[in-house]
Parts: structure tokens; C-alpha cells; sequence
């Protein structure tokens, strides 16, 4: 996607981040080190959750210094106890905090650091390691800013050895902290490799005096980094071809063993592997004469760029800023001397003083390169409470992920202030499926503002597992989430319980491949799923299609006519079945993801229907390729998916999404009749009002207490990797959907009985009863109950044990006759 495209897509400014560049600087970085380094990547320089993943799988460990830097670590797939947890201020709150997520390894800055971090350990029971991080000699070099060396709030003096060595001996006789090595960080941003070379060797041979003459253990030696990058300029990473060869000459005469494994040697970067994989996408908003000077406005500043270059943490900000925009004109301008400033309400706001450039307008796009490493989140992004820019993550050329920080101010709490329990998610967003509903029911419209609230809540990705970012949840959340917005909104609702249907099926039956570059997408809120299994030649029929996949070249040709696509419209991808190949039989069902991206997509009719009218389940003609690795399951073995996946998400999701409408529905009611606004004609102590409500929570209950049955049923088989083909679970997930379906419905009728003319039949009314009746309606023919009753018939004949829900297993019983 060209940067014009994007910006009109997801707004200016706009940070962009090309993973496949952090894919390079990794590897580009790991053959420069000593053979077999471990190589941490530190989140300060840029925590966003898609580099931090790419980084991992490129190989790099997490280093981190907040609770927040943590959450991100964890999004991206690290597991807790590979992070280094490093930072001189760490609390007591913080470091309960990490222990409890599962983080045991940490960088002591002092001894007063080193007794908190046993103390904490000590009251989790476990033992931390711990390296003892030394505030040591300078190389002397060249350094963009050193960390230690001199006077410094970081690490422990290494003259003053004497003093902490017994009090560091004495804490850890205490317990529940292990020495494990040293922790040598010096510089950063080293300006050349002389300089670099000579601070690492200063630190080899630091650690080995620690070793020699105070007995300190070094079974890790992490000898930090200082591995430089352009910031905000263009230009490339630098290379350092002698670095290996030096610090291994230095490792072999200092630590002799350290090739056979008798100390692990690692090094940490930021700004060397993330700077470059970023640029940011600016709109020029004014270019104006003053008493001499030229400066072009920009909508981005220091509260989007280079922020804490005041304070010395980052190199002077002169930003370099490059057209970007297509289209735009560059004959005929002239080379100018200007000065780049923010949008802010401040003279402080600005990304360079002066610099010479091709004199751009009013509304160009322009772009400042290596702004991947120090951008937004070295930025004043609270100042002058402007909105956040976005930030886009690409895979080869691909979005992957698109989105926005937000600060919020909310009530204090605990360290970890973002909501995370998925049900307290679903009700913040339910106020905004409310608010639209009466609309896109009059309507007939997809409930956009709707999926906007869902995707930003991250709910879309409920079923993702935590390693890709996603909640982690199970079918439990899945059905009180369900009930939850269909409080709201019924067709949001199944909206987004067919998506989490078509998400449980990538994660339990898609490729590896698949798996890491779509999953991260949902769990983002970036992929909206739709799914088509509809054919005009099979009508409904789930395990047959007629459309053919074909062989093409490397991919596989997607040609499919679907008649009904549940947000078909608006779907970022789709599931679809496919006969296997032009001669395989109809019933060799392949299931296949398509991203939108790769398809032509040609939608047709229009969407008009009594009931359930936000589906927005209209007719698409999709054509396009795919990669062979986006069959989800075996080939020609849908069934497997559908009974593992479909059919137990399907009937769970839908049935929750019904009981959510129709409890809406009768506590709607009772607010009326517990109100002044109660008709006059509703007697509260007739005994057939009292019997009908009675047996409207009867339904309720009935369809509440079989649905939690069905949950744990297949919420335990599938714990204990039992399969779902069982003819009794699959009665019970058919008798379910039946059940669900027909009380639910019966439930919403009789409230509109209850409610009367004038209450509840008209559109109208304040109390909507007719919407819930009229969708309600649909539940008995989406995938019909008629079919459903066939098949379960058919699979009664084979259960002869009659294994009831709920029961224990009972053997089939021996004939009598």
C-alpha cells in the first residue's frame, strides 16, 4: 500500500512500521555478535506489540522496565520468564506485579534495589535471578549518551566494591534471590565501531576483575549494547565488521569456557533493530513567511516526535522530512532553507530549525524516515491532549495491524488500569450497540458503529490466544459476552459471534504460517471475519459445496458465489468452503481464509428482511488467489472443522446471542410494569399476568441452564483433547440450537402478549418487544430447525446408550426381548 493510501485510509500523522525491516536488522545485528549471543531487544526504544512479535520470532529476548513494557512483551508472544526486567526505580508494587505474570529474571541497580526484588520474591515463593548490574570504568569513547561510567543513578560503583559486596553477600545468604551474572551497560548510540569495540571490552574485562577478586558469579554476562542508528534523518544502520572477531578475542582471554556454554553472553538494542523498520507520515498544513524565515507546519511535533530530545535522552531532533505523497509535483519548486515545526500552542514545537528541502504546500504528504526506534513513545504525547497518531504495522506490503493509543482518564486502580477482563469489555461497549439499534433496524444497515466499538475493544479477538495477542478466552466468555450485546443489539451481536466462530476455527485447525499472520490482525481489531458456506447449488447444506479450488502456480484460485454473507459487505477476510478440486466429490469440502485484500469482491442485491436486518446478509461474487497455506484443516476434510469448530461455536454463540435478546425483552417488560408508565390494563395481581411471566422465565431459565451444560461439555472435552464427534454431544449441541431457538422466540412473543397493542406491537413503542419478536423469528430458520430434527433423529438410532446432558457415560444397554 503507497503511503497516500494509507493515510487516506487510517488518517495523518501516521507511523509506519515495516516488520520485514526488523526481520533484517536482527539478523543483520546477530552476525555481527559473538557466536551464539543472546540478543535482548529493548522495549523503550519501541513497545509496540507487532515489533516486539516480529523481533521475537527474529529471535530476540525481551528487556523491560515497566508493567507497561510487560503487557506489551506478553502481547507479542514472550514468555514471562525469558524477559529481563531491568530500571533503577523499580516498586514494590511493580515487581509483585511481574512476579505474579511470571517474570523471575532482573537487573539490581543497587543494594537497596536487590533487597526489594528478595523481599518480593520472598512473599511470592519463589526465587528471583538476578544480575548485579556494575557501574564500571569508561572506555572512553564515543558515546551518544552514557549511561554509566560516570556519577549515575544506574547500577552499583565499581570503586566502591568494597562497601556493597558484603551487604550484597549478606541479602542474598537471605534466599529467594540467585546471583546468576552481571549486567556492564555503558553507552548508547555509540558514535563508531573503535569506540564500541573498546567499551565492550572494558565491560569483558570488568566482569572477569568482579569474578577474580570479589567471587562473583557471572554465568551470565550481559554486556548491554550501544549499537547506533539514525534518528529522524535518512541514512542506514552501520555496520560493524570487526565487533565478532574483537569480542570474542576478548571473551576467550578473559572467560575461557564461554564458547562451551559456561556463560551465556548477551547484549541488548533498541534504536539498532527497531529505527529503521519506522517512518512517520506527516501532512504539511501551512508554509508562511516570517521577518526572514520559511517554516512549514506540520500536523505532527514533539507531542508525536523526538519529545525527549529536551531532556538529553535522545540526540538533538533535525528532523529530515521527504515528499511521500503520490502525485505530487516537485519540477518547478525550489530548494529552500525552512524550519519544521508542530501544530502545538508552543515555541518549543520544533522538529528542526533548519534544513534545506524542495519547498513543499499546503497539504503535501511528506515522510521523516528511522523514526521507528524514539518515536511515539519518546514523544510528549500528552501535551496539549491532542489525539495520538497511528501507527500501522506491514508485512511484506500488507497491513497487519492498525491502531491508536488513547489516553483516558478513569478512577485509580491498580497497575494494570486497562480494563482486561473481557466481560467488563463487552459492557463498556454495550451503551454504543444500544444507542444505534433502533436505527439500523429502520435502516436495514450494517451496524458500523458497532464493529468500530468491538474492534477498538478487543473483543474481536476474545478466542485469540495471549501469545498472539488476543484475550485468551473460551467458550464461557464467549456465551455470557454473546447474551451481554445482544442486549444491545441482537445483530451485533451475531455478528460478532460468527466472527469469533470463524477465529476459533483458524486457531484450532490453521496453519502455523496462517496462524502468525492473521490471528495478531484480529486480535487487533484490524480483521473483521465473514464467513460462506452458502451455495445456490447446496442451498444450506454445510458439508457439500459445488465451486472447485484450483492449482494457481503457487496459490490456489478462490472463484465462489455466495447468496447470503453475513456482513459480507464489510468482512476484512472470509472462511469458504470449496469443493476440493473440479473432480473431487461435493462432499470433499476443503475450508479456505481469503483476505479481502486478495480478492475482487463484487457485492449484489440488497438486504430487506422481516427480522435480524443489521446482519446485512448480502449476496457476493468473490474471485481471487491465495496462499497454499490458507487451507484450514485438511484438504477435503471440512467435517472435522465443522464438528470440531462451527457446529459447537455456531449453536453455543447463536443460542447466547437469542437468550441475551430475550432476557432484554422481559426485563424491558418488567421495568414497564414496575413503573408509572405501566398500562392501565396490566394487572400485577391477576393470576394470569403472574402465570404468563412465569412461564416466560421458565423458557429462560430453561434455555440459560441447557446452554451451560453445552459449555462445559465441550469446553471439557475439548481440555481434555477429546473430540466433538460423539453422537450424544452432538445431539446436545442440535437439541441446543432447537431448544434455544423456539423458547426464545416463544418468550419474546408472549411478552409482546403481555404488553399489549400499544405497548408491544408497534415500531414505535418505547419498549422494543417488536424488534426482539421479529428477530427472534429468524432463530428457527438460520440453519433450519427442520434439518436440525432430521439429523438428530438420525443420530438417536446410534446413541443407544441415551446419553443424557449432564449425566455421567453410561454403557449401551444389553437387549432384553
Amino acid at each position: 500500500m503507497t503511503p497516500t493510501t494509507l493515510v487516506e485510509q487510517y488518517g495523518s500523522p501516521l507511523y509506519i512500521y515495516d516488520l520485514d525491516e526488523a526481520d533484517g536488522a536482527a539478523a543483520a545485528l546477530r552476525a555481527q555478535l559473538p557466536a551464539g549471543a543472546t540478543l535482548f531487544y529493548s522495549l523503550k526504544a519501541n513497545p509496540h506489540p507487532e515489533v516486539v512479535r516480529a523481533l521475537r520470532v527474529a529471535g530476540c529476548r525481551a528487556e523491560i522496565s515497566s508493567g507497561g513494557e510487560l503487557e506489551s512483551a506478553l502481547l507479542a508472544g514472550h514468555e514471562p520468564g525469558t524477559c529481563l526486567y531491568t530500571g533503577p526505580g523499580k516498586t514494590d508494587a511493580e515487581l509483585a506485579d511481574a512476579l505474579e505474570r511470571g517474570v523471575a529474571f532482573f537487573s539490581a541497580e543497587s543494594v537497596t534495589d536487590l533487597r526489594r526484588i528478595a523481599r518480593a520474591a520472598r512473599g511470592h515463593a519463589v526465587t528471583a535471578r538476578c544480575l548485579l548490574r556494575i557501574n564500571g570504568g569508561s572506555g572512553e569513547g564515543t558515546a551518544g549518551l552514557r549511561m554509566t561510567g560516570t556519577a549515575s543513578q544506574f547500577g552499583l560503583d565499581l570503586d566502591a566494591v568494597d562497601e556493597w559486596a558484603p551487604a550484597v553477600a549478606g541479602i542474598l545468604a537471605e534466599g529467594h534471590v540467585e546471583p546468576v551474572g552481571l549486567h556492564m551497560f555503558a553507552v548508547t548510540n555509540a558514535g563508531d565501531e573503535d569506540s564500541l569495540i573498546q567499551e565492550l571490552l572494558t565491560n569483558v574485562r570488568t566482569a572477569a576483575l568482579l569474578r577474580d577478586k570479589h567471587g562473583l558469579p557471572v554465568r551470565v554476562l550481559d554486556l548491554g549494547g550501544g549499537f547506533a542508528h539514525p534518528y529522524a534523518v535518512p541514512g542506514g544502520r552501520p555496520l560493524y565488521p570487526r565487533l565478532r572477531e574483537a569480542l570474542e578475542g576478548g571473551l576467550d582471554e578473559h572467560f575461557a569456557n564461554w564458547r562451551d556454554g559456561d556463560v551465556e553472553v548477551a547484549f541488548e538494542s533498541g534504536r539498532h533493530l527497531s529505527g529503521a523498520c519506522g517512518q512517520l507520515l506527516t501532512t504539511v498544513t501551512d508554509v508562511k513567511e516570517s521577518k526572514g524565515r520559511t517554516f512549514v507546519v506540520l500536523d505532527a511535533g514533539v507531542n508525536t516526535l523526538g519529545g525527549l530530545a529536551g531532556l538529553r535522552r535522545l540526540p538533538p531532533v533535525r528532523a529530515q522530512a521527504v515528499p511521500a505523497g503520490s502525485g505530487q509535483p516537485r519540477n518547478g519548486r525550489e530548494e529552500r532553507r525552512v524550519a519544521l515545526v508542530g501544530p502545538l500552542c508552543t515555541p518549543s514545537d520544533t522538529l528542526t530549525h533548519d534544513t534545506a528541502m524542495l519547498l513543499p504546500s499546503p497539504n503535501d504528504l511528506l515522510a521523516i524516515p528511522n523514526t521507528g526506534a524514539y518515536g511515539l513513545s519518546a514523544s510528549l504525547i500528552g501535551f496539549l491532549s491532542r489525539a495520538a497518531p497511528g501507527e500501522v504495522a506491514l508485512r511484506a506490503g500488507d497491513v497487519v495491524s492498525a491502531t491508536r493509543l488513547d489516553l483516558r482518564r478513569g478512577p485509580v486502580g491498580g497497575l494494570r488500569a486497562r480494563p482486561v477482563d473481557a466481560v467488563e469489555r463487552a459492557r463498556a461497549v454495550l451503551p454504543v450497540l444500544a444507542r444505534h439499534a433502533r436505527q439500523v433496524d429502520a435502516e436495514a444497515r450494517f451496524p458500523s458503529e458497532s464493529l468500530a466499538a468491538l474492534r477498538g475493544s478487543g473483543l474481536m479477538g476474545l478466542l485469540v490466544p495471549a501469545r498472539y495477542g488476543g484475550l485468551g478466552g473460551g467458550l464461557a466468555e464467549l456465551a455470557e459476552i454473546a447474551q451481554i450485546l445482544a442486549s444491545g443489539c441482537l445483530s451485533s451481536a451475531m455478528i460478532w459471534s460468527m466472527h469469533c466462530q470463524q477465529t476459533d476455527a483458524v486457531v484450532r485447525f490453521g496453519t502455523e504460517q496462517l496462524r502468525e499472520e492473521l490471528l495478531p490482525r484480529i486480535a487487533a481489531g484490524t480483521v473483521y471475519l465473514g464467513s460462506i458456506t452458502s451455495e445456490k447449488q447446496t442451498g444450506g447444506h454445510l458439508l457439500t459445496s459445488a465451486a472447485p479450488l484450483r492449482e494457481d502456480g503457487d496459490g490456489l484460485l478462490v472463484e465462489r458465489d455466495a447468496p447470503i454473507v453475513t456482513g459480507g459487505a464489510v468482512a476484512d477476510g472470509f472462511l469458504l468452503t470449496m469443493r476440493d478440486a473440479p473432480d473431487a466429490a461435493a462432499r470433499a469440502v476443503t475450508l479456505v481464509y481469503a483476505d479481502r485484500d486478495r480478492l475482487d469482491v463484487e457485492v449484489s442485491g440488497d438486504w430487506n428482511p422481516l427480522g435480524m436486518r443489521g446482519t446485512h446478509s448480502v449476496a457476493l461474487r468473490l474471485k481471487g488467489t491465495v496462499p497454499s497455506y490458507s487451507i484450514v484443516g485438511e484438504r477435503g476434510a471440512f467435517s472435522r472443522v465443522a464438528v470440531g469448530a462451527f457446529i459447537p461455536l455456531g449453536h453455543i454463540g447463536w443460542a447466547a446471542c437469542w437468550l441475551g435478546a430475550a432476557r432484554q425483552a422481559l426485563s424491558e417488560l418488567l421495568t414497564v410494569f414496575r413503573s408509572p408508565r405501566r398500562p392501565s390494563s396490566i394487572d400485577l395481581k391477576s393470576d394470569l399476568v403472574a402465570e404468563r411471566l412465569a412461564r416466560i422465565r421458565i423458557d429462560l431459565e430453561t434455555v440459560s441452564a441447557y446452554l451451560r451444560q453445552c459449555v462445559g461439555e465441550v469446553s471439557h472435552r475439548r481440555a481434555e483433547g477429546d473430540d466433538l464427534t460423539g453422537s450424544s454431544v452432538q445431539i446436545h449441541l442440535n437439541t441446543l440450537k432447537v431448544l434455544a431457538s423456539e423458547l426464545t422466540y416463544r418468550a419474546a412473543d408472549q411478552c409482546v402478549a403481555l404488553a399489549g397493542l400499544g405497548l408491544g406491537y408497534r415500531t414505535d413503542s418505547p419498549v422494543p418487544l417488536e424488534r426482539h419478536l421479529r428477530d427472534l423469528r429468524s432463530a428457527a430458520l438460520n440453519y433450519s430447525n427442520d434439518r436440525l430434527l432430521t439429523a438428530t433423529g438420525t443420530l438417536c438410532l446410534a446413541d443407544r446408550a441415551v446419553g443424557l446432558i449432564g449425566s455421567a457415560p453410561q454403557p449401551a444397554p444389553t437387549p432384553h426381548f
